[in-house]
């Protein structure tokens, strides 16, 4: 009678389960014509640390190329489906078909009969992500598939994020279009002597870039948050985890061990000897940041030696509060937004209160100009 019972309890599993199995297969067609696809496209480029985030990084050959995609399907009531149709699917390029390249996946999905998609991406691709609600200010999560928001912690994945949505796609057969957005704000800079005299050079040593607390140099940002990928915007979430960065000439340009307060960057070069000259962070040294507000002071500071003919060369070291040179007039704060790249200016002199540092805050294609100048050293 046990045996019995056991067996009744086990069908009813049996056709509940297979019910909801037959209502993912009822609202799909399994024809080839009706198969999901995509295409991608990056709205701006930007270096990072882990390689480009361009369309030729999406179809690049590294781990994490390709993207990330979470789908929904919607009723035609608008209520949204318990099931999803792909929960973090990796899409990338390769030769799918045995003829040439594409995007494809693993887990072939197909258009639902009636109701609609919403598609949800984000890259470079991580398994890691999954789509969840955000409580108490950014204190806490819980996964959530009606949820819109990812988790993204930087100091683990110090990549330039983007994302994208196509919303309410039906059977059409055509593809699911994405264009990325960039997430984060960068953050990079060019270092020149337009001064030197004949003879006259700059050897670069470091740039450091820090915050001060108690005569000691701490980290910088935020660097934990959620990211919703419905609108590109941010919930902050202060994990504890802040770096300060410096940039040498033999940095490891990102890669490598880290020392618990951020990468070693690199530098392109370290020589200043005439006006043409400069140095930049490398082109994978740039850091990409969450979007955030800034009130406290943070300082960008340089090292260098100055060579003169004839004499012993002098170690220079000067530093600017960026606070000062980014916040508008009459304000107390700065805020470093998406899609923004903060290119700072380094103009350096042998005569050390002549150096200074400007900075232009841009779209990664347009340019939307913030000079602001500095003369002084260690303030």
């Amino acid at each position: 009678m046990k045996f019995l019972r056991l067996a009744f309890y086990v069908l009813i599993a049996q056709l509940v389960l297979s019910g909801c199995a037959g209502e993912a297969v009822e609202e799909t067609s399994s024809s080839s014509s009706s198969e999901i696809n995509f295409d991608a496209y990056v709205n701006r480029n930007a270096s990072s640390r882990s390689g480009v985030t361009d369309n030729t990084f999406l179809q690049g050959g590294t781990f994490n190329a390709g993207f990330g995609v979470f789908a929904r399907y919607k009723h035609t009531d608008e209520t949204i489906s318990p099931l999803m149709l792909m929960n973090n699917e990796h899409v990338y390029w390769k030769n799918w078909k045995g003829d040439y390249s594409d995007w494809g996946y693993e887990n072939t999905r197909y258009w639902p009969n009636e109701g609609s998609v919403d598609f949800y991406a984000f890259a470079p691709h991580s398994t890691e992500p999954k789509l969840v609600s955000p409580k108490d200010n950014g204190k806490y999560a819980i996964e959530e598939p009606n949820s819109t928001y990812i988790y993204f912690p930087s100091n683990m994945s110090p990549v330039d994020l983007v994302w994208a949505n196509a919303k309410g796609r039906t059977k059409t057969n055509e593809r699911v279009k994405f264009t990325f957005s960039h997430a984060l704000a960068r953050i990079g800079f060019d270092i020149t002597a337009n001064n030197l005299t004949d003879g006259e050079s700059i050897t670069v040593q470091e740039v450091k870039l820090y915050c001060v607390s108690n005569n000691e140099h701490i980290g910088v940002f935020v660097m934990a948050g959620y990211l919703n990928l419905e609108n590109g915007d941010w919930i902050l979430d202060d994990n504890g985890t802040r770096w300060y960065y410096s940039w040498k000439p033999t940095g490891n340009d990102g890669e490598g061990p880290d020392v618990g307060k951020g990468p070693e960057l690199k530098l392109d070069g370290d020589k200043l000897s005439n006006p043409n000259d400069i140095i930049n962070n490398s082109p994978h040294s740039y850091i990409f940041i969450i979007p955030q507000e800034k009130r406290e002071p943070f300082y960008l500071e340089i090292t260098y030696t100055v060579e003169r003919p004839g004499q012993s060369s002098q170690k220079v070291t000067v530093k600017k509060n960026l606070l000062d040179v980014l916040r508008k007039p009459g304000t107390n704060y700065c805020m470093f937004e998406e899609g923004k790249a903060y290119d700072f200016h380094l103009k350096l002199s042998p005569n050390p209160i002549h150096s200074r540092v400007t900075t232009n805050a841009k779209n990664w294609d347009v340019d939307v100009v913030n000079n602001v100048p500095c003369n002084q050293i260690g303030r």
